[in-house]
């Protein structure tokens, strides 16, 4: 895709964020039927599934008439071959394959070819410039190191360009690199935004006073948001969303909910099968608009939200969502002084095609349990390399056992936590 189009792109998300409800429904409206009638006719999976419950692309007319089709789980998508999800003519040299990040034990491939990445990153950015970054800010990210985005030509050109952070470094030597550095906007994984407020709140002479802090990829609980806000001194904004559809939703200046990125996403929310009421809790279920090459209809990804009927007072379309209540999990720490959140586990165990599901335990400071659910391929020496990539990030002072279950149970929840820590801390 040509710059020109990619800046079209932004202009063009910037633009639909302040469209009439009734003008985003009808653009949603569009993109759906376009989208259904796609996954019809091009992706194995789809076909299958439109065929046997009796569904065709013409019945597909509203934003109502999605209630016609089956929902697609992750575990559903899982047993498919990846060529059976993925539209014909896909070239995977050609596209952005990444994993999820597995929060439940399950990671799961996904792919966004190079149309879908660049309307992705649109939509993302959107936000972002809304509440405060500039062309040329000083922006860090908390993110996965192991992952790497193609930058768009004007991310080469240093143009809304991010330094990457790792979270896995040592937090005197990121207070360090940020000190120096000076960022005028902090982004990322909420739970090391978190842990870098902690870390400097008593610290007189720092030099981290961003303008902006934004929070993604974690439940930001009331007591993480005050504490970032008091520390840095800012109204922190929060990012919704998941790997497998980028992000849905953001707050604006006005913290009056989440702006659904309804030009990118249906997002309803479902109980017993229906969906609820404005106010009502609901669990969330995707249907993506714009990746043509790996269509999502009807996607259960297993968070909590409430939709809203009111208008934010900063007047833009985008609807509302009041309140999010995703995952929460468990922070590790380290005989070293480290905390490692949640969000190391799958960072470092997603890669492994051959484990189906995992859960890590920290029995003790210098005892960790990894759970395994063996899949195709797995052997002794998958074990081996479990061991020593964690010890790779967590240090050699900690015991690694790896232990191969039938299952991992559920909690009361119904949702199974990718770590879990049994140490108290004083």
């Amino acid at each position: 895709m040509g710059s020109v189009n990619k800046l079209r792109l932004l202009h063009e998300a910037r633009r639909n964020q302040w469209l009439k409800p009734s003008e985003l429904e009808e653009l949603q409206t569009k993109k759906l039927r376009s989208i259904v009638k796609h996954a019809y006719e091009n992706t194995e999976f789809y076909h299958k599934k439109f065929k046997e419950a009796g569904i065709y692309p013409d019945d597909i007319r509203t934003l109502n008439d999605l209630s016609k089709i089956p929902f697609t789980t992750k575990e559903e998508l899982k047993q498919q071959k990846l060529e059976a999800r993925l539209s014909k003519g896909t070239n995977l040299r050609k596209c952005v394959v990444n994993q999820t990040s597995g929060s439940t034990g399950i990671p799961l491939v996904v792919v966004f070819d190079e149309a879908a990445d660049d309307f992705s990153k649109a939509i993302n950015l959107r936000s972002h410039i809304e509440n405060g970054l500039k062309l040329r800010s000083r922006w860090v990210v908390f993110a996965n190191p192991y992952r790497h985005h193609k930058p768009l030509w004007f991310q080469k050109l240093k143009f809304y360009h991010p330094i990457t952070m790792s979270p896995f470094e040592h937090m005197d030597v990121l207070v360090d690199k940020l000190t120096k550095f000076k960022p005028e906007v902090l982004d990322g994984y909420t739970s090391s935004i978190g842990q870098l407020a902690e870390a400097v709140k008593t610290d007189d002479i720092r030099g981290i006073n961003p303008k902006v802090v934004f929070g993604t990829s974690e439940l930001l609980d009331p007591e993480t948001r005050k504490l970032v806000n008091s520390v840095f001194d800012v109204e922190m904004i929060d990012h919704f969303g998941c790997v497998e559809l980028n992000r849905t939703a953001w707050e604006c200046s006005e913290h009056a909910g989440y702006h659904i990125d309804t030009d990118a996403v249906v997002m309803e929310f479902i109980e017993n099968g229906e969906n609820v009421s404005p106010g009502e809790k609901g669990e969330i279920t995707y249907t993506g608009l714009y990746n043509y090459c790996m269509p999502l209809i009807r996607y259960n990804i297993g968070d909590i939200g409430i939709p809203s009927d009111e208008l934010c007072p900063c007047g833009r379309g985008l609807p509302l969502m009041k309140l999010i209540e995703g995952r929460t999990d468990s922070f590790m720490h380290m005989p070293d002084g480290r905390t490692l959140s949640p969000r190391t586990w799958p960072i470092i165990l997603k890669k492994f095609l051959e484990i189906e599901q995992f859960k890590v335990i920290q029995e003790k400071k210098d005892l960790i349990r990894v759970l395994v659910v063996k899949s195709t391929g797995f052997s002794q020496n998958t074990i081996s390399q479990i061991k020593y990539d964690i010890k790779e990030i967590i240090g050699p002072e900690v015991n690694v056992n790896v232990e191969i279950v039938d299952e991992i149970l559920k909690e009361n929840s119904g949702k199974v936590r990718c770590a879990v820590s049994n140490v108290k801390v004083n």
